[in-house]
């Protein structure tokens, strides 16, 4: 998921929102992202800061209610 990572780390936080909705929250689970890969782009989310700490805490938020 290399091209999902490069997406996280450059694109706009609306294109970042859409891509994290659709893929936490909408697709099949055969095609859903791990836990590990979710993690990874909370942590590249929250090194952006600013606008993108929100999306940083919708991935630790799913990542909270999967693990409870």
């Amino acid at each position: 998921m290399s091209e999902l990572n490069r997406l996280i780390q450059t694109e706009s936080v609306a294109v970042i929102e859409e891509t994290l909705n659709f893929l936490l929250y909408e697709c099949s689970i055969d095609d859903a992202p791990s836990a590990e890969e979710i993690a990874v782009w909370r942590d590249m989310l929250a090194a952006r800061g600013g606008k993108f700490l929100r999306l940083s805490k919708l991935c630790r938020t799913w990542l909270e209610e999967e693990q409870a």
